[in-house]
């Protein structure tokens, strides 16, 4: 709580996604130790992490186990490799690899076989906070567009006041809006302690396509300058076109509020 130690949780390995129970990550206790073994991929602060949290196969299911990555011999007990993304480049994306890694019984999060249960409330403040993300980039990509319309002039007057431009503010402020409504009713429910997978995976979905959309027409009000690296609406576009995918793709968060409307799973 003081930031003195950084955390990462590692959950997404190479084949898998969104299906947490298909994990391959092992764990094996020996008396009261517990080895790890696997590797995770895309994730976040993993390279300036001080302890991980693991989800992985141990006992009697997916269990969370935390892992120190000082091991008792010097070395890491984790090794980390650097991911390069088009976007979000400031955030740190890893990949993780557990060869034996040690850790005691005491580490394990909760109860052994309740790491699914766990996960799947982590997901669902997970969703929002990729939302609230996207609001950001949302909202700097209008600020920057509603700037330079307000500066730039073609057929003989400010771009801001041709139709198509303000069409497209007024669009871009309306989607905004919407997913900041979303996200905050997603914090509401979050807070009240009730189950809340439908609400969080709009905001979610909603949020990040929303992001896509309005980086996009910010840079088409930019037009030509726009896809330079000297206005800064180039880079709010690389970092909204990533927000659809983390924490479950947009498809996963349809699929997820199908399944609610129904009862009916589309999952296999």
């Amino acid at each position: 709580m003081r930031g003195e130690r950084i955390g990462c949780t590692c959950i997404s390995e190479p084949e898998v996604g969104s299906n947490v129970v298909e994990v391959k990550c092992q764990a094996k206790r020996t008396g009261n130790l517990i080895h790890v073994t696997g590797q995770k991929l895309w994730i976040s602060n993993a390279a300036q992490s001080d302890f991980a949290v693991v989800v992985c196969n141990l006992d009697d299911g997916i269990s969370m186990v935390i892992v120190d990555r000082a091991g008792k011999d010097g070395k890491d007990n984790y090794q980390v490799r650097e991911l390069r993304k088009m976007g979000l480049v400031g955030a740190s994306t890893c990949e993780v690899f557990f060869d034996g890694a040690e850790t005691t019984a005491d580490h394990l999060l909760g109860k052994s076989g309740g790491g699914l249960f766990q996960t799947l409330k982590l997901f669902e403040s997970a969703r929002v906070f990729v939302g609230l993300t996207s609001i950001g980039i949302g909202q700097a990509a209008l600020e920057t567009a509603v700037l330079y319309a307000g500066q730039r002039s073609q057929h003989g007057k400010l771009i801001g006041g041709h139709q198509l431009i303000q069409g497209y503010l007024a669009d871009m402020a309306t989607q905004l809006d919407a997913a900041r409504l979303l996200c905050q009713r997603g914090l509401q429910l979050l807070d009240l302690g009730v189950r809340c997978d439908t609400q969080t995976s709009m905001a979610k979905w909603y949020s990040t396509e929303m992001a896509v959309e309005i980086a996009g027409k910010a840079v088409q009000i930019h037009g030509g300058v726009g896809i330079t690296k000297e206005f800064p609406v180039e880079r709010h576009f690389r970092n909204a076109k990533i927000m659809p995918i983390p924490d479950g793709t947009t498809e996963i968060q349809k699929l997820v509020i199908g399944r609610n409307l129904t009862g009916i799973s589309a999952f296999s």
